[in-house]
């Protein structure tokens, strides 16, 4: 079980698309809107208008990271993944850090301005809390065993089997769902964006194999 640090964002959907222009125009301090992943979630065909990508340079007080701002509800967007961008993994303390300063310094202020509201909890989640059981248990058995880097046959295997079973269980969630759960466990972004792609291919091909298969 992991303590995870999330940043949600409540208001009008209006004042959600206006804050961050808002947002934007006041980083500083080595903070700055990260267009070029936004660029790379988007030519893997699975990043949203509504998302968005900030990151931080390493300072005296704080590491080099990035994280996305997803819509949850056209009313609600959150921030829940802090990844590092060195080689290691920022811990719960660390990552609470970062959302507060991005929050304090540059997210409220633009908030007060348009009229929408800000809250930075901290909660206890585990994959059982999103999945039914044998889901949750190939998947983690695939992010546990699997090579970062280049997936090998049986790293293969388990991942096919994995995307079977949310089929079966017809439990297909948002793509952020599955990156965040990729981002606590680790895995680097470019690997994040392949298992994205990857993930929403099996979406489409699965659900049309189902439609071509109760066709009379």
């Amino acid at each position: 079980m992991r303590t995870t640090n999330e940043l949600i964002i409540r208001g009008e959907r209006a004042n959600l698309e206006r804050l961050f222009a808002r947002v934007e125009s006041r980083l500083h301090d080595g903070w700055k809107r990260d267009r070029e992943a936004e660029e790379r979630l988007g030519r893997s065909g699975v990043r949203r208008p509504s998302d968005y990508c900030f990151s931080c340079t390493a300072q005296a007080d704080r590491r080099a990271a990035a994280f996305w701002v997803h819509a949850r509800t056209p009313d609600e967007w959150y921030v829940s993944n802090v990844v590092p961008l060195d080689t290691e993994r920022l811990n719960e303390e660390e990552s609470h850090r970062l959302l507060a300063e991005f929050q304090r310094e540059f997210l409220a202020p633009a908030a007060t301005e348009v009229g929408v509201e800000t809250e930075l909890i901290q909660h206890r989640q585990t994959l059982e809390d999103d999945l039914l059981p044998e889901a949750a248990r190939l998947l983690r058995a695939f992010l546990e065993s699997a090579n970062r880097t280049c997936l090998t046959p049986n790293d293969r295997r388990r991942w096919n089997a994995f995307l079977v079973r949310v089929h079966r269980d017809e439990e297909f969630f948002d793509a952020a769902l599955l990156d965040k759960w990729l981002a606590l466990e680790g895995w680097p972004e470019a690997m994040r964006c392949q298992l994205l792609g990857e993930y929403e291919a099996a979406r489409s091909l699965l659900l049309s194999y189902d439609e071509e298969a109760e066709r009379p």
